[in-house]
């Protein structure tokens, strides 16, 4: 039988459960050149999980303290965000998984 776990809190996902997630979302890798898409296998819950994390924690402006504006980000660096908010969310995530097995035990 095939089977597939997440990458994220390694569950065994049901094969039409599977959801192939885009580390970056494809408008943004698009705009910064990027067309080789990283994924991650998820499931539902990390899915949503994630997106949530996107909208809270990546920012398409930023705030210049000389120009006292904010300004758009460049694809670059919503690139990085998005880079650096999915690393958060996989370590959060990975730290709840450690202490639920370290009180399992």
């Amino acid at each position: 039988m095939w089977e597939k776990t997440c990458d994220i809190c390694g569950h065994v996902i049901n094969p039409e459960d599977v959801v192939i997630h885009r580390i970056i979302p494809e408008e943004a890798a698009r705009q910064a050149g990027i067309f080789d898409f990283r994924t991650a296998t998820l499931c539902p819950g990390c899915s949503n999980e994630v997106q949530t994390w996107y909208r809270k924690r990546a920012y398409r402006v930023s705030y210049d303290d000389r120009a006292k504006r904010f300004m758009p980000s460049s694809p670059a660096d919503i690139v990085k965000e998005y880079e650096a908010v999915y690393r958060a969310f996989a370590a959060y995530k990975g730290r709840r998984r450690a202490k639920r097995r370290h009180s399992d035990h």
